[in-house]
């Protein structure tokens, strides 16, 4: 009996020995640092002024969402980028992935060289950008010399207009195959032969599309959105390289506004109340996400 009491024990305490490396490195990279920034959010302490702590409760919270005008304006800039990007990522993904759907003998192929751009760190696709975007030496403003759409060089970023539309252009660039790949796997996960039975009855491919293809597609659709939506609310890298949130503030995302908080203005506990607001809007989305699915898999059960 006290053989096999101990036996049980082990048994119990054997998978935490074998995961404790793995759960001492979560610790230490992931719960340490999330507690010690929230700690950080409810205080006010300042690198510019000196190493002293003060207690203030939610005070740095209250001021993001009531009084600075530059978070809120952040909140406006992300969701002015994210609007364009989501729609036409979404209309260019359905229709790359609609035209990869039928029999192409290259299909491998093509789907394979459509897919490197989302294999691009966001960083490495910002700086081959920021070159084509040169004023002087950039791809885009001597092509446009040469075939005489342009008289000067152009700066690409002078203005709050063409910064985002830079940003959006880039983005969708760097993302669409993404959506195309998620929508490639929806599509040919839907069955052939209820395309054959409505061909059979008559149906226009538009007409198959409309009633067959959207409905079945739905849920997948709504998935890729909402794992491209979570992704951009924490948009930085391409910011960063670009325009470094110019001209005159007006690409400022909500991450680099948190970035230029924490490291350029140095209030360390402001900008770790404003990383946990960012937190709290990916936590709401991602809890819209489960919903989603849960609601789905009940519909199908």
């Amino acid at each position: 009996m006290r053989v096999s009491a101990l036996a049980l024990k082990r048994k119990q305490w054997e998978p935490f020995a074998f995961a404790s490396p793995s759960l001492f490195l979560i610790l230490l990279v992931i719960v340490f640092p999330l507690a010690y920034s929230f700690y950080l959010s409810l205080q006010n302490f300042d690198l510019s002024v000196g190493p002293d702590y003060e207690y203030v409760g939610f005070k740095n919270y209250a001021e993001a969402l009531l009084r600075d005008g530059r978070f809120l304006g952040s909140v406006w800039n992300t969701a002015v980028i994210i609007v364009p990007s989501l729609i036409l990522e979404l209309l260019l993904g359905l229709g790359i992935a609609l035209l990869l759907n039928r029999p192409i003998r290259a299909r491998p192929i093509l789907t394979a060289v459509l897919a490197i751009p989302a294999m691009i760190s966001p960083v490495m696709a910002a700086m081959a950008w920021r070159m084509m975007f040169g004023v002087k030496f950039g791809a885009i403003n001597n092509l446009g010399r040469q075939l005489g759409i342009l008289d000067v060089y152009f700066d690409w970023f002078s203005t709050p207009f063409l910064a985002i539309l830079a940003v959006v252009l880039v983005e969708i660039w760097h993302n669409t195959s993404f959506m195309m790949l998620v929508l490639l796997a929806g599509l040919q996960s839907i069955p052939q032969e209820l395309y054959d039975a409505a061909k059979a009855d008559g149906a226009t491919p538009w007409k198959s599309f409309w009633f067959i293809t959207l409905p079945l597609l739905k849920f997948t659709m709504a998935v890729a959105v909402m794992i491209r939506l979570i992704d951009l609310t924490k948009l930085f890298g391409l910011i960063f390289i670009l325009t470094y949130g110019g001209p005159g503030g007006s690409t400022e995302t909500l991450a680099f506004n948190t970035f230029l908080v924490g490291f350029s203005d140095f209030r360390m506990s402001y900008a770790s109340a404003l990383s946990y607001l960012i937190v709290v809007a990916v936590l709401i989305l991602t809890l819209v996400f489960l919903r989603v699915s849960r609601s789905r898999e009940a519909k199908a059960a």
